[in-house]
């Protein structure tokens, strides 16, 4: 393994949105927000963002929790996303966090994908171990969704691709939500983003993705096309962004180039709105 001290964006893949929601909402979970009330699209009314509405300069936030300048994250938390040694350190505007990028072995090797399979853990960038030949063919077999795994491969859900697990040995397909092989996606924008997401940047997701696939800032051409909804009363069920004030149902006014991926922008779950690639 080679460590080089660099700092990567990375994007975890997933599904959008989760089940019982038609809105994305893992940047919420990610940053530990408190859901509040319940909307009739099954999505939250709101999130409760103390990361936001309280967002202190001087300290760094990682998956719901605050570190102060030169704290560390502990190696298991950050090392789905190829880091280690990520501590916090002070900058202008926002304190961000420094992390050392971990090169993976099978990053510089050529494999033998017909006869080997590489091995993973749950919540780690880089495979574990390889196993081939008859080995191979004595591991374990697991069926999730119709399709067929070896022990040790990673898992997917087409209903829910915020959600891994790893095939073991005595898997039932039953008990995922209890599997401890089983997790959920933490998303890693808040190690590599924290300009955009703390500073009036808002996540944008592509339908095949559990995570944003990038933040976009405000620009001045931005307007707003109010939806079919009463305008609001309380500023807890609007979206700020930028100098736009949006309800619950107003989109967002683009100026789209016309060989660009389109992008549409809603309010649905407060104090964020959200864009999708389309």
């Amino acid at each position: 393994m080679r460590l080089l001290f660099t700092v990567m964006t990375v994007t975890v893949c997933g599904a959008l949105g989760v089940l019982g929601c038609d809105a994305p909402i893992a940047h919420y979970k990610t940053m530990g927000c408190t859901p509040i009330g319940s909307a009739a699209n099954g999505c939250p009314e709101r999130y409760d963002c103390p990361s936001l509405t309280a967002h202190d300069s001087s300290k760094c936030y990682f998956n719901g929790k605050t570190y102060d300048i030169s704290q560390s994250i502990p190696d298991e938390e950050v090392s789905q996303f190829c880091s280690a040694l990520c501590y916090c350190r002070a900058a202008n505007p926002i304190a961000k966090f420094r992390c050392t990028h971990v090169d993976c072995a099978e990053f510089f090797h050529r494999f033998d994908y017909e006869n080997c399979l590489r091995q993973y853990k749950a919540n780690r960038c880089c495979s574990s171990g390889t196993v081939c030949g008859a080995d191979r063919d004595r591991l374990a077999t697991c069926e999730l969704e119709k399709e067929i795994y070896k022990e040790g491969q990673r898992m997917y859900f087409k209903a829910n691709n915020c959600r891994t697990c790893i095939c073991t040995a005595g898997f039932n397909v039953n008990a995922t939500d209890t599997d401890p092989n089983c997790f959920e996606t933490v998303c890693g924008f808040e190690l590599f983003s924290e300009k955009m997401v703390y500073g009036g940047g808002i996540p944008v997701y592509k339908s095949d993705r559990c995570c944003p696939w990038e933040w976009r800032m405000p620009q001045e051409s931005d307007g707003v096309v109010k939806g079919s909804g009463k305008v609001g009363t309380d500023p807890n069920l609007q979206c700020k962004y930028g100098k736009l004030t949006l309800d619950i149902g107003d989109s967002l006014d683009i100026q789209q180039q016309a060989d660009a991926q389109k992008m549409s922008c809603t309010c649905q779950v407060p104090p964020l709105m959200h864009c999708v690639l389309n």
